[in-house]
């Protein structure tokens, strides 16, 4: 005599349609997490996370740095306070020394011959401060007939030009991203701009002088004989560490 499985059978999937519904909504969560972060993630800016020196960078450029010196008709060279101003100009040009000298002389005026006795004043205070001939350019330019057209001596200089500063559109009391905010570094940089004396060193390093060949050679003779290199020390650098720690008190 046969008989009916069918309720035996039908235990597993009856255990089957009731775990189907536990996990679709597992799958509709995980789908909404996914959706909610993936709103949540916004992408972030190169430059709010760059080096501060990118985000603000101090411009370097040439710029033409000019000294007018004015000859009246009648002079006789230049006055006591135009040499001072000369002077300290070319200090200023041998310190940076920065590409030629260039001296602008005024041709066809009134005042042709005092600038002649103007520019052998200038010719001497070169040679006094030790710029030779290489390395200043004379040019002539029309007067115009003027009665006290200038001598023009410029050069070229390097100037740093500072970032602007003084953008607080962040709010630094929440920052979820923990990025630097928008105006971090500016402050540093533009000091710096402010502060080079040369703006040049921005550029590229400065040439190094040479080496002291006198203590080379005295180095080079002891290394030779097998004697020490260090130098000896005065009496007075000689510091015991009882003495530096100095004795303890009750």
């Amino acid at each position: 005599m046969m008989r009916f499985q069918g309720k035996r059978n039908a235990g597993p999937w009856r255990r089957m349609g009731a775990v189907l519904p536990r996990v679709a909504a597992a799958l509709a969560i995980g789908a909404l997490l996914t959706a909610c972060t993936v709103q949540s993630e916004k992408s972030v800016k190169g430059w709010l996370v760059a080096d501060p020196t990118a985000r603000h960078p101090i411009l370097v450029g040439s710029t033409p740095v000019t000294l007018d010196l004015a000859v009246p008709r009648g002079s006789y060279g230049l006055t006591r306070n135009q040499t001072y101003e000369l002077r300290s100009f070319l200090r200023r040009y041998r310190e940076k020394n920065e590409g030629p000298l260039i001296v602008g002389a005024p041709s066809g005026g009134a005042n042709e011959i005092a600038v002649m006795h103007a520019m052998g004043q200038l010719r001497r205070e070169f040679t006094s401060l030790g710029i030779s001939r290489n390395e200043v350019r004379f040019d002539a330019y029309s007067g115009g007939g003027a009665g006290s057209a200038p001598i023009k001596v410029s050069y070229n200089s390097f100037a740093a030009q500072a970032p602007e500063c003084g953008d607080w559109s962040d709010n630094l009391a929440r920052d979820p991203k923990n990025i630097p905010y928008r105006n971090f570094g500016c402050a540093t940089q533009r000091n710096l701009a402010a502060m080079v004396a040369n703006p040049r060193d921005l550029v590229e390093p400065r040439g190094m002088t040479p080496r002291d060949s006198q203590r080379r050679d005295v180095l080079m003779g002891k290394y030779v004989k097998g004697d020490t290199t260090i130098a000896k020390k005065a009496k007075e650098e000689k510091v015991k560490a009882s003495e530096v720690s100095g004795g303890g008190g009750n």
